[in-house]
């Protein structure tokens, strides 16, 4: 959500402070800035490494242009030079800065010469200032140099100073955000000085150089120009530091940016006032629907890209009007100032389209006022100018060639039709095919059409015939109105056409969205997200796509997800990394690695990047404006449902969490109890034992019987753990074997007669018992367990009955106890860990739940229930299988 308080911070504020606590670890960036070449900027730079050097800062030169220039390079001597890298292009060896080098080598500060550069096609920035920024982002330190002609938003005032074309430049948000910005001032005299010593440009240069660039009143008005920029950084800083109530924090600039040629001269006008205000400032485009060529599409595309370069927030909106377009983005963004350009058209135009846009535009109601551009900000060229005939002409020849075959065609029947009619009926017949024509073929094609059925009308068919003469006067009106007509009527059925199909590719977007959202509100898993995505990018932007999801570590994976549409090479995967690493996309018809075959983007919410989306765009044409807006929004709604997953994740490892922390604290409550009161016992019989009192061997027999029972309770209170660690971990290992239910039931009893005491214990069985396949250890186990449990809950010299039997297909083993029994309700409950029954002032352990799980583990099933005639009654049920071949019994 956007902020839309009135005293809302400058977005360049706010940068700058996330960028001094979002991460310590970005660099800083410091630059030398000056008028022009030769007032000594990269001398100064090398003059503050070399003392930073000297109070032992690891100072590494990146990239250094001395020009042979003696003092500098005497200056730069000892520092050292991290190796250029080779690369040819066009035939040509050229050497560039080795971007990878400086990354591995991580100096703490590194000298980097010419910001503006323009690096070798094929690099993996075009610019050096994308590189100064990717070397911040690792940590770096950098020092760098620029000229004033170089920044975006002065360089075509430098170019009306000088008449030099100004083509290497660098967005005002490189100085806005570098954390120390040094001017190197020179008067202009002094300059020119310099330059005649040779100090600047090479002496057989001298006189080009003074006769073009280095004017005195050039040199004047850039000296002006740097100073000027310079002391607006240094205000604005201190209004960020010390705000006061003057401060135009409320302000916002507005600037409407269209595909004209001249709006990039209107963004960076709007870029100055911003500076000069220091107010935060919006670039918007109104859609109305008109179809724009290839090359106006290029051209928009270019301002809206030097805009967001400037620092601008981007907003489209769609409106017929353009006017209330603009009116509904004042509303939206609370825009204070609106930056319009000069119309270069008539005024007699003017007048005959309702007044210029200005005229429309202060006729709204609003708290905003217009700044109108100087006129020599959007001046145009002098050209006679068809927009409504000629917008979007741009047609494939085959549509000109069957235009104007099925033109003949129609003429053809016309010659026979004038057989019947006249000429007249005849333009009218010429009428009608334009429009047919304009439903299939381009603008082009169709005026084309249009001005030769005009000439075929008039040289066939308008009396006298066979020529281009016309007679009468009412055929002049009537051949007149046939070409106005046709012209304008084929027009506007393209333009019908264009924007049907316009709202029709509009819909389908929107459409395609509502499905991806549905689509991906119905998955519960990552595999199922990314097939999704998949399908659903892949059908859209008829690519191959690739998936690369993050681990468990947070880092992205190596490998493809099994769902991708294909495997990139190291290159690719390389700038997949880099996607990841720095939250920006990149790969072809980006800013990085531009002509590699794949686009990479990266899955980004605010909780963090979950991955890299990248498409398979070799041999395909750039993404339209429409289709990035839809490839955005579509990997935002997968970020958000991949966020979705990992929350769900996190909630269910909590859970497990919770219960386990309630399952230790249940644990050790009983544990500590349990194991309480059998060393209670052993303590308080060791301590009769050591001080003798004149006890005689019976009753020490008796204490040293009463310390083995307590050490056997521990020692089975230790084993029910071990037990449960291995049920929960999967780790208990089974020995299933044929065992005799009666030997089973027979060896349990012999073994609980220690623990009895005065119970009664009774064994019933059938005579005749299958073998049973079990684990004999485990089931014994078990039968201990339940006969403990009904001597702990019985009174003394009650009856607790062992029951054997073979019911249909399955061995059923009982032990029956004629004590309380279990309240009604929690007959399931008391094989869950630590279970207090209702009226017990113990719980039941571990023992019950260990049961359970060994009973589950052979396959079978234990369950408990209330006697008809009182006590309870827990029952063990064995699958028994096909009887074992003799042998196997005998062995």
């Amino acid at each position: 959500m956007r902020p839309t308080e009135e005293n809302r911070p400058d977005p360049d504020e706010l940068l700058s402070r996330i960028g001094g606590e979002e991460t310590k670890s970005r660099g800083k960036l410091k630059i030398f800035f000056g008028m022009a070449a030769g007032v000594g900027k990269t001398f100064e730079m090398l003059r503050d490494a070399q003392k930073a050097k000297s109070e032992g800062i690891d100072v590494w030169i990146g990239y250094l242009e001395t020009h042979n220039r003696k003092e500098t390079e005497v200056q730069a001597e000892g520092l050292p030079v991290i190796p250029r890298k080779r690369s040819k292009y066009k035939s040509v060896d050229l050497e560039e800065m080795d971007i990878d080098a400086i990354l591995e080598k991580k100096p703490d500060l590194v000298l980097i010469d010419e910001l503006a550069h323009t690096n070798v096609p094929g690099s993996r920035h075009p610019k050096r200032y994308q590189d100064v920024l990717e070397i911040l982002d690792q940590g770096i330190n950098v020092y760098s140099t620029l000229n004033v002609q170089h920044l975006e938003s002065r360089a075509g005032i430098v170019e009306e100073i000088s008449g030099a074309p100004v083509s290497e430049r660098v967005p005002d948000s490189i100085l806005e955000i570098a954390d120390e910005v040094e001017l190197i001032d020179l008067v202009p005299d002094d300059l020119i000085k310099r330059l005649k010593e040779g100090k600047i440009y090479p002496s057989d240069k001298v006189p080009q150089a003074l006769h073009s660039f280095f004017k005195i009143p050039n040199l004047t008005a850039l000296r002006e120009l740097s100073l000027n920029f310079t002391s607006k950084l240094v205000d604005r800083e201190l209004s960020r530091l010390e705000p006061t109530k003057d401060s135009k924090l409320s302000d916002k600039i507005l600037v409407a940016v269209s595909s004209s040629s001249q709006a990039a001269n209107l963004i960076r006008y709007a870029k100055r006032i911003s500076f000069g205000l220091k107010c935060p400032w919006v670039a918007v485009h109104v859609d109305n629907g008109e179809v724009l060529s290839s090359d106006q599409k290029d051209l928009l595309r270019q301002n809206l890209g030097l805009a967001r370069e400037l620092g601008a927030e981007i907003l489209n909106i769609s409106d017929r009007d353009p006017v209330l377009g603009i009116v509904r983005a004042i509303n939206r963004t609370k825009a204070t100032h609106v930056v319009i350009g000069r119309s270069g058209k008539s005024k007699l135009f003017r007048t005959l389209r309702g007044g210029s846009f200005v005229d429309k535009l202060s006729e709204q109601s609003g708290d905003f006022q217009i700044l109108l551009a100087p006129t020599e900000i959007t001046k145009e060229s002098p050209k006679i100018r068809f927009g409504f005939f000629t917008k979007g002409t741009r047609s494939k020849p085959i549509q000109y060639f069957l235009s104007f075959l099925a033109l003949l065609g129609i003429t053809s029947f016309n010659l026979l039709l004038n057989i019947f009619a006249g000429y007249w009926s005849i333009g009218l017949v010429y009428l009608f095919f334009i429009m047919f024509v304009a439903l299939f073929a381009g603008r082009g094609p169709v005026l084309v059409t249009a001005s030769l059925s005009a000439m075929f009308w008039n040289f066939l068919f308008i009396p006298p015939k066979f020529t281009f003469y016309i007679d009468k006067v009412e055929d002049w009106m009537m051949f007149g109105t046939y070409f106005v007509l046709a012209m304008v009527l084929g027009a506007l059925t393209t333009r019908l056409r264009d924007r049907e199909e316009a709202l029709q590719t509009g819909e389908e977007a929107l459409s395609g969205l509502y499905r991806l959202s549905v689509a991906l509100s119905k998955t519960h898993s990552l595999d199922e997200i990314v097939s999704v995505a998949v399908e659903t990018i892949g059908d859209t932007f008829r690519s191959s796509v690739l998936i690369l999801l993050t681990d468990q570590d947070s880092l992205l994976s190596r490998t493809p997800h099994p769902k991708s549409g294909f495997k990139p090479d190291m290159k690719e995967s390389a700038l997949a990394a880099w996607t990841f690493q720095n939250r920006k996309p990149s790969g072809k018809d980006t800013d990085t690695v531009p002509l590699s075959k794949g686009l990479y983007l990266p899955l980004l919410t605010p909780g963090g990047c979950f991955g890299v989306v990248g498409l398979d765009r070799e041999h395909k044409e750039s993404l339209e404006l429409e289709e990035e807006s839809l490839l955005f929004s579509m990997l935002n709604q997968i970020a958000l449902a991949l966020e979705r997953i990992q929350l769900l994740g996190i909630r269910a490892n909590a859970k497990v969490v919770e219960e386990s922390e309630k399952f230790y604290s249940a644990l050790f409550n009983s544990v500590s109890h349990d194991f309480r009161t059998p060393l209670t016992v052993i303590r308080a019989s060791l301590d009769l034992l050591e001080s003798g009192d004149g006890k005689d061997e019976k009753e020490r027999s008796n204490l040293f019987s009463e310390i083995r029972i307590a050490y056997k309770k521990l020692d089975r209170l230790v084993g029910d753990l071990l037990d449960m660690s291995r049920l929960e971990s999967g780790r208990l290992m089974l020995d299933l074997q044929w065992e005799d239910p009666v030997d089973l039931v027979n060896e349990t009893v012999r073994i609980a007669e220690h623990e009895k005491g005065e119970h009664i214990l009774l064994v019933q069985s059938d005579e005749s018992m299958p073998l049973v396949r079990m684990d004999r250890r485990l089931m014994i186990q078990v039968l201990i367990h339940l006969l403990q449990n009904a001597f702990l809950h019985t009174e003394t010299n009650s009856t607790v009955i062992v029951r054997a039997s073979v019911p249909k297909d399955h061995l059923l083993l009982t032990v029956e106890d004629n004590g309380p029994g279990i309240p009604v309700g929690q007959e399931g409950k008391i094989f869950e860990k630590f279970t207090k029954v209702s009226g017990s002032m113990q719980g039941t352990g571990l023992g019950l739940s260990i049961c359970k799980g060994l009973v589950e583990a052979q396959g079978g099933k234990i369950w408990a229930e209330n006697r008809q005639e009182g006590g309870a009654r827990f029952l063990i049920r064995i699958p028994v299988l096909t009887f074992p071949p003799l042998e196997d019994s005998i062995g």
